[in-house]
């Protein structure tokens, strides 16, 4: 879903993501002298409010009026966005403890600063817009991303600098309601901060965000009716709300589950063991619990419906997301959810075809390996009586380990959709230095300055920052960040060691040209993997689906960057502040050179 509106030479285009909004804002040329930034207000269910921004202007910047509250200077009333795109997240401030889902109205206003004054609001150049901020869902499938903000200002202000998503010791399920940590908040009665505990609950509920309550939902349902049972590949397993639920059905002989045995998975003091040792002393059927790697790993994430009664599937949890702490507190992440009958059965073939170490074995010279499986099915459409009512997005399935053969194949495909982009070039993958044609592309492609690319990997060699005067991709890393981040900013969590910040396996082509598609799943895109893992790869031809993924990139990476660039902060206790017009040339010259990426991000997202 898009938006658009404009008055007066100021035009903005709202994106619908999953629960968060890219909102795209342009100038006439003759309204950018003196510009310094956009305010956005924001109308949502009773409420009013300003977006905040990370950056004040120096205090010889004088304010048209003096704000509220000392903290309310960081407003954009006070203190505008200086780009032209925002990506907005509900319940980051506002709705924190029960956030809203529904209509949002933006309304941005351009700010000048004239002979060092801020001027007042021109609401004669406001322009507003309307669009539904909710959880991604169009017809039968769901899009669930993890919030992967737990190295941020947000996750600080609320839970502090501290790790903590479990209490130590190996015990797999957990009172999530006991308190793990306090920290400062606001306090009304009071008008001060004032030191606040917090719980497990709070942290888990806050950093899973949709992924979490997608995965939590798939479980539920399945607990709460007797006639359905579930099936489950998993690779990692400690998350202690998912193992609680499992648990419970293992106790009702209502799930299987294949867990992957990989090395790192046979350690006895593994929680993959010790998940097994439990599931197996209360388990209605032991032999519900299947170990095996294929050649390598079992590699995929995914949840599988189906009734008692026949065991026809009717409905799939799938995607990047590993069922642990880490794969969904700490990663970023996404799950895909399909109420298809069709799309259900197959990752239930998959799942029969491959509960046995026999089957495991054998699978990759099977035909499920051999081919892709496009969607919908049957050809002329439909949902097969299994959908939330839209049906389908156009779509193909591969499962992994393949045969060589076509894995040079698929490979190929997907580096040529690469490299041949119209548009945009958006990605998100976990590691980008492995053996692999479609990873090498993005390499090529981000190096390039004739398409929008923009990535984000784990990697901390060989990143691409931005470079002003040049149209040239930025590929940044999610590990290679500051985290002592001197005045205005707070001290912040750092993940290295921690595993993963980066656990995406995402790429998208052209998601503003007229063949939009986005490759997603549990497979690391790499050679060899494909050849040895079980792993699902989708890819989806749906201009809403690559959008909701296309701005999950963009929010990452805007967040991610900004931590590259302040990498110096930890030797720099000087404060930061907005730019006010002086320095030369003026900042917003970069969103009118032809020849700067940043030119080209603006008249893209405007198209």
């Amino acid at each position: 879903m898009e938006v658009f509106a404009s008055k007066k030479g100021v035009s903005l285009y709202l994106y619908k993501g999953d629960a968060m909004t890219l909102l795209a804002f342009d100038l006439a040329p003759e309204l950018t002298p003196n510009f310094a930034g956009f305010t956005i207000r924001v109308k949502a269910q009773n409420r009013a409010f300003y977006i905040y921004n990370k950056m004040r202007f120096r205090p010889k910047i004088k304010l048209p009026k003096q704000p509220a509250k000392p903290e309310d200077v960081f407003s954009s009333e006070f203190s505008p966005i200086q780009k032209f795109r925002w990506v907005h997240v509900p319940s980051t401030r506002v709705f924190v403890e029960n956030p809203f889902f529904g209509d949002y109205t933006y309304f941005v206003t351009p700010r000048y600063i004239v002979d060092g004054e801020l001027q007042p609001l021109d609401k004669s150049l406001t322009v507003e817009a309307t669009i539904d901020v909710s959880p991604f869902t169009d017809g039968d499938v769901q899009v669930g991303f993890a919030r992967a903000f737990i190295s941020s200002q947000a996750f600080a202000n609320r839970f502090g600098n501290q790790l903590n998503l479990r209490p130590k010791g190996k015990d797999l399920v957990f009172d999530l309601k006991q308190e793990a940590g306090s920290a400062p908040r606001w306090n009304n009665q009071k008008k001060k901060y004032v030191d606040t505990p917090f719980t497990y609950e709070e942290i888990h509920e806050y950093l899973g965000w949709q992924a979490r309550d997608r995965i939590m939902e798939f479980l539920d349902e399945v607990l709460q009716n007797k006639n359905l049972k579930l099936d489950v590949f998993a690779y990692d397993l400690n998350e202690p709300t998912i193992i609680d639920k499992l648990l419970k059905l293992a106790k009702q002989g209502r799930v299987r589950i294949l867990l992957d045995d990989y090395p790192g998975h046979k350690k006895p003091t593994s929680f993959e063991m010790i998940f097994d040792k439990e599931f197996k002393s209360i388990a209605k059927n032991k032999k519900h619990l299947a170990r095996g790697n294929f050649s390598s790993q079992a590699h995929s994430k995914v949840f599988i419906q189906r009734r008692k009664s026949n065991s026809k599937a009717i409905k799939v949890l799938t995607g990047s997301t590993n069922f642990t702490t880490n794969g969904l507190y700490i990663n970023a992440n996404h799950t895909l959810t399909f109420t298809n009958n069709e799309v259900a059965q197959l990752y239930a073939d998959v799942f029969d075809a491959t509960f046995t170490e026999a089957g495991m074995k054998a699978f990759k010279n099977s035909d499920l390996a051999s081919k892709d499986f496009h969607f919908p099915f049957p050809p002329s459409g439909g949902s097969g009586g299994g959908g939330l009512g839209g049906g389908l997005p156009d779509m193909s399935i591969g499962f992994a380990p393949h045969p060589k053969a076509y894995v040079d194949e698929l490979f190929e495909r997907i580096s040529q959709r690469i490299f041949n982009a119209e548009s945009d070039v958006l990605f998100a993958v976990m590691k980008d230095n492995s053996d692999s044609t479609i990873l090498s592309a993005l390499h090529e492609q981000v190096k390039d300055d004739q398409v929008f690319t923009y990535g984000i990997t784990d990697e901390k060699e060989d990143i691409q920052l931005y470079k002003p005067n040049s149209k040239r991709g930025i590929k940044i890393s999610a590990l290679k960040m500051a985290t002592r981040l001197g005045k205005p900013f707070k001290d912040i969590i750092k993940v290295p060691g921690l595993g993963h910040s980066i656990h995406h396996k995402f790429v998208v082509v052209d998601f503003k040209g007229a063949d939009p598609v986005v490759y997603c799943g549990s497979s690391n895109l790499a050679y060899r993997p494909e050849q040895n893992n079980g792993d699902n790869l989708l890819e989806i031809r749906d201009k809403d689906v690559v959008t909701a993924f296309a701005i999950e990139a963009i929010r990452l990476i805007d967040h991610f960057a900004w931590l590259n660039r302040l990498q110096d902060a930890e030797e720099d206790a000087d404060e930061k502040f907005l730019r006010d017009g002086k320095e030369k040339p003026h900042w917003v010259k970069k969103y009118y050179n032809p020849k700067d990426l940043r030119c080209l991000e603006r008249t893209l997202l405007m198209k």
